[in-house]
């Protein structure tokens, strides 16, 4: 009984207030007022930002594509570069194909035979032609006039290559084969054409 005696007590001190607030002409503070939201023109800066960022992310990002290696052998990937010897063996004048182990990353093209279904995380053993030089240098007139080469300027290690594939390796090398990969006879394939990337 007394709580509510109380309420009713503090509202009608607060009426009071209130009226004679009114009273004086005391003026009650407007509603506070949000700022207009964001003009043309920032929008448009916005906008503009967003699309030179796409840009600058598509041309650093290098997927090591071309018209040659999406058309070159019969099987395409991106694999990365496992391991490969400090140096390659000199062999004074003689040409050769050396094997490299390589893990697939993706899969652009298989292979339409079906002899080797390839898919990511696959190891795979590829045979490079005249690995000491750039992709670019290494057709003669040993290969013919189809497309052998690429625009790769050297083999590094952990870093991911694309190429255009080819089998089988033993008949497709131009010179002998120096292949030092375990286990033997399993995915082994000739490069025709082989980009850098970026992944």
């Amino acid at each position: 009984m007394g709580e509510t005696r109380d309420r009713g007590t503090a509202s009608s001190a607060l009426e009071l207030v209130r009226n004679s607030r009114e009273s004086e002409g005391v003026a009650t503070p407007p509603a506070r007022e949000w700022p207009p939201g964001p003009g043309p023109l920032r929008a448009f800066a916005v906008i503009g930002a967003l699309v030179v960022s796409v840009w600058w992310l598509e041309h650093r990002v290098q997927e090591g594509r071309d018209a040659v290696i999406t058309k070159a052998g019969r099987i395409e990937v991106t694999a990365r570069l496992t391991e490969r010897p400090p140096e390659f063996p000199a062999r004074g004048s003689y040409m050769y194909t050396y094997v490299l182990k390589y893990q697939v990353l993706m899969v652009h093209r298989q292979d339409p035979q079906g002899k080797y279904k390839l898919k990511p995380g696959d190891v795979i053993f590829v045979g490079q032609y005249k690995p000491w030089l750039p992709r670019a240098e290494i057709k003669d007139d040993s290969w013919g006039d189809s497309p052998l080469g690429g625009k790769l300027a050297r083999f590094v290690a952990g870093e991911a290559d694309r190429m255009a594939l080819d089998y089988e390796l033993q008949d497709l090398a131009p010179a002998g084969v120096l292949d030092y990969c375990y286990p033997q006879g399993v995915n082994r394939f000739f490069a025709v054409w082989t980009n850098p990337t970026t992944f």
